[in-house]
């Protein structure tokens, strides 16, 4: 009998152990929205970085879900030249996934009472903190969350070159405080600046740096012991010292070229400083998903965190969930957000239903698109419900500038970088410059075709505003933008005419056959300095693509610049109007004061459009 039961007990774990090993089999076999199983993410990632060399200089990756870690790989060098092996030890910087640690502590806060995240936040700031708000209506958690809180593109540089030049937070954040120009809650427009306004908010009710409240509320409970928060990375010496390793590269063509450390300190950090290596980044990202919830005390809060916070207009169409951007994929809708620096970019993505998400770092040029391989194509949401008549076709007609860009002052000019032009075609559809496409399938809905299609709503603000809304980038429909353009090609062509009248009269004055007439020196030092006045301009454009803005000294100086050139401008028109009513007996032709007026007129006119005289903020 006893035999019996041990032969039937042996019998019994044997089949435990046979159906123990169907279920793991079984677990193995599970496969990413992109048809790729899960014990196969690791080879798919390294079959493309083997089969696209020229496509990366080094990047790293990790593949995750709720339970486990299913793949880290490094690939590449972080230093070529020197041959230096990129690993998953390397560093690399988030950029504006860094914001997630802001969102993640404004709900930290949250859940213990100490914020209310529909409350004016001048109510955590010091008095008078804000300079140059436009309007009384409050400006919210959300609205900073959302990126709706009004704000422009800053003049001002966000970041700087020299680590000594680092300074606190609040005050990076008054030196920095870009124009509102829109009603809080009426126009999306990302804002790298909104975003640190928020860290700054946790420092003053914290009353600790919102470096120090990261590291312990959310860096120690995760165990991220390699990544740093601060511009400098002097939170965490490992992290520095790792950081030299890493190099910058511009693509051209099948060739990479050097380009140097791009070490460049960001003073408003809570929006895109953080670095560190893939592992810690992974176990960031996995906490969104994480049944245990390691960030909050309740499942409730992480819940709310992820739930829809803004829609795409009046639809149902969800566009940012708590700073959480909404990316929508042929078999799920990811949650993250994505990064750059002048070094790096990043991708931080995960799909909250499943749990499975990825996290991605690379230098500047990397193109792996890991988000394609684990989860396949993007997609439209299905807009047929929206679809309706439209009452005025072609009414979508213009140009439209984007409402993140600095849309005052000379620096307008670069601001028309990003703007979009929309030419009707017939039949409900728009031409945008020539890269995309715009379907109109109702009156505020649309869908852009690129290289891949998005949604879109249009509708006008309070203020008269006409708004193209893509999500976290809208822009608005501004009609001084042609007129603007057509005065700059004028004033060009005038600095042209002025150089051959400088050239004609230096050819007369060798050969002593210059004939002198009134006003003549005045008009010449016009002249000279017409093109001068693009001078500082070029210079400090090229300083914004590094620095995102000038300083106030070099603000100081194009201020003085443009106001003596004006004053010339102003004083040669008027003695050249002057001249030509009273100087019958003038030896000089009339068309050369006709010319100078001309000039001079385009000169000031077009100075004054693009608010040379109040753009600085001084």
């Amino acid at each position: 009998m006893n035999r019996f039961l041990k032969t039937l007990t042996g019998a019994f774990c044997t089949v435990s152990i046979l159906l123990g090993g169907v279920t793991v089999f079984a677990a193995d076999d599970r496969k990413t929205p992109s048809g790729v199983g899960y014990d196969d993410v690791g080879g798919t990632i390294e079959k493309w970085a083997k089969e696209n060399p020229d496509d990366y200089v080094s990047f790293v990756t990790a593949v995750f879900n709720k339970d486990e870690l299913l793949y880290e790989g490094a690939f590449g060098e972080t230093d070529r030249e020197n041959k230096v092996e990129c690993t998953t030890d390397s560093v690399f910087e988030w950029g504006s996934v860094s914001k997630l640690t802001v969102w993640v502590s404004v709900m930290q806060l949250y859940e213990q009472g100490r914020i209310d995240l529909n409350a004016d936040v001048r109510g955590y700031l010091p008095d008078g903190f804000f300079q140059k708000l436009k309007y009384d209506e409050p400006v919210t958690m959300l609205n900073l969350m959302n990126h709706n809180a009004g704000w422009g593109e800053c003049t001002w540089n966000l970041q700087v070159e020299d680590a000594s030049e680092v300074i606190p937070l609040g005050d990076a954040l008054k030196a920095t405080e870009p124009p509102q120009m829109y009603r809080p809650g009426e126009v999306c427009s990302y804002s790298n600046w909104g975003a640190a306004l928020a860290g700054y908010v946790v420092e003053c009710i914290t009353g600790e740096s919102f470096a120090d409240y990261v590291h312990k509320n959310i860096f120690e409970p995760l165990g991220m012991e390699h990544t740093a928060i601060l511009p400098d990375h002097s939170d965490n010496s490992w992290v520095k010292e790792k950081r030299m390793d890493l190099y910058s590269y511009n693509f051209d063509g099948s060739k990479w070229n050097n380009n140097g450390q791009q070490l460049l300190y960001i003073n408003v950090y809570p929006a895109g400083a953080v670095t560190g290596t893939i592992g810690d980044m992974a176990k960031f990202a996995q906490s969104f998903v994480r049944e245990d919830h390691p960030l909050f005390q309740k499942q409730e809060t992480l819940d709310l965190l992820l739930s829809p916070s803004s829609y795409l207009g009046d639809t149902d169409i969800v566009n940012c969930c708590h700073g959480l951007w909404t990316d929508p994929m042929e078999n799920c809708t990811l949650l993250g957000h994505d990064g750059g620096t002048n070094c790096c970019s990043s991708n931080l993505k995960f799909d909250p239903e499943t749990g499975l998400g990825f996290v991605f770092m690379t230098s500047s040029g990397g193109k792996a698109d890991i988000k394609k391989l684990i989860f396949g194509e993007p997609a439209v949401p299905d807009l047929s419900a929206y679809e309706g008549t439209i009452s005025d076709p072609g009414g979508l007609a213009g140009v439209y500038a984007g409402c993140r860009s600095v849309r005052r002052g000379f620096y307008k000019i670069y601001g028309m970088l990003s703007m979009l032009p929309a030419i009707y075609k017939g039949d409900n559809t728009y031409d945008a410059a020539g890269v995309a496409t715009i379907r109109q399938i109702s009156d505020n809905i649309c869908v852009l075709d690129q290289s891949a299609s998005y949604p879109a709503y249009t509708y006008t603000t309070s203020d008269g505003a006409k708004i193209f809304s893509l999500g976290s980038q809208s822009f608005e429909l501004d009609n001084t933008i042609v007129p603007t353009l057509v005065l700059i090609a004028i004033y060009i062509i005038m600095c042209i005419v002025g150089g051959f009248m400088l050239i004609s009269k230096l050819i007369s004055l060798i050969g002593r056959r210059l004939e002198p007439y009134k006003g003549l020196l005045l008009i010449t030092i016009t002249q000279l300095i017409r093109p001068a006045v693009f001078m500082p301009i070029i210079a400090l454009l090229t300083s914004y693509g590094t620095l995102y803005g000038i300083t106030h000294s070099q603000g100081y100086v194009v201020f003085g610049v443009e106001a003596a050139c004006m004053a010339v401008f102003a004083a040669t028109l008027i003695s050249s109007v002057f001249h030509l009513i009273t100087g019958k007996e003038d030896s000089a032709p009339k068309w050369k004061y006709i010319m100078s007026i001309l000039g001079n007129g385009v000169s000031i006119v077009m100075m004054l459009m693009l608010e040379l005289v109040n753009i600085w903020g001084i």
